[in-house]
């Protein structure tokens, strides 16, 4: 039996009083009609972190709070597994002038929460307007934590390499499956599948990110509510493994998938049969980070050539 021993920081309840103060409000399920068009009116995609389905189902681990300013969302971000703030790029249609006038804002509200500014999750396309604003910033780029993007070609191609294909089939053929779209109802099950498989094998401190039993409490319940697919498949009329899906102006992002690994072919199924269905729209395919997962990174990197992949920037204000 493993033990809890992972530590989270409460918001201080300073900085809280500071972003209510500042015109900031934690983000609910129910502000996904207000976030959609300023996702809609965005230059060019955004990292996986950044969307609205990401930030509900962390939000145990990193609650949000937005604000609406110079025609742009404004997300901060605070990471209850480390004890400060972030902020996430802005929502909204970028231009340098609105950029600048953002960066303002959240300059001024950092120095209110005592706290250095720091941007995580900026995609390439947006570092110009950024760096147009005046201030200077520090930039690293952390491999364990970079977006894997391809084009459905290069995806599909990925998919069906020999050695992919040959497991595919494999599970097709030899196993007694059931396929079933992901519903509210299923909540009990999957928690169960994640006490088991997921949790059974780890200890809390390893869910470095924060409990992936929590992000089933937040995202499970609401699948009739927020944009947001998912299988789940059953081996022999047991649960066997899930795979939850977004996908939206073009960017279809596979949010999560776990699954019992001793089963052949069940992961190559998973991504497979949950792109037929939800994801043949998509102009760009991410596939998230690998957390630095040695195995999971090579799997990910054979897909397409590195040049595909979709770095996320952190930056940091000097001085």
């Amino acid at each position: 039996m493993k033990s809890d021993t992972k530590k989270y920081y409460k918001i201080p309840q300073k900085m809280l009083e500071i972003f209510l103060a500042r015109g900031y409000q934690e983000l609910r399920v129910e502000d996904q009609s207000l976030f959609d068009p300023y996702y809609d009116s965005m230059n060019d995609h955004w990292s996986a972190n950044t969307s609205f389905l990401n930030l509900i189902g962390w939000r145990d681990s990193y609650p949000t709070y937005f604000k609406i300013a110079e025609g742009l969302l404004i997300n901060i971000t605070y990471l209850n597994t480390e004890g400060y703030p972030v902020a996430v790029p802005f929502v909204g249609n970028y231009t340098e002038e609105k950029i600048k006038k953002a960066m303002q804002i959240l300059k001024e509200d950092f120095a209110g929460f005592d706290a250095q500014l720091i941007i995580m999750d900026v995609v390439p396309w947006m570092l110009p307007y950024y760096e147009a604003s005046g201030i200077q910033f520090e930039i690293e780029d952390n491999r364990d934590y970079m977006d894997y993007t391809f084009t459905p070609e290069q995806f599909l191609a990925g998919m069906d390499m020999q050695d992919d294909r040959y497991r595919y089939n494999y599970f097709k053929r030899r196993f007694a499956y059931e396929t079933e779209e992901i519903t509210p109802l299923h909540r009990e099950e999957i928690r169960e599948f994640m006490e088991r498989e997921w949790c059974g094998e780890k200890t809390c401190e390893e869910c470095h990110c924060g409990c992936l039993l929590r992000v089933i409490d937040n995202l499970v319940p609401v699948f009739d509510k927020i944009r947001i697919n998912g299988i789940l498949v059953r081996v022999e009329g047991k649960m066997a493994g899930l795979c939850i899906v977004s996908c939206r102006n073009g960017l279809g992002v596979y949010q999560y998938k776990n699954a019992v690994n001793r089963i052949k072919g069940i992961n190559e199924y998973l991504l497979r049969e949950s792109f037929e269905r939800y994801l043949q729209s998509a102009d760009t395919i991410n596939y998230t980070e690998d957390m630095g997962v040695e195995n999971l990174r090579y799997y990910k990197e054979h897909m397409a050539p590195a040049h595909t992949l979709l770095s996320k920037l952190t930056l940091t204000e000097r001085g």
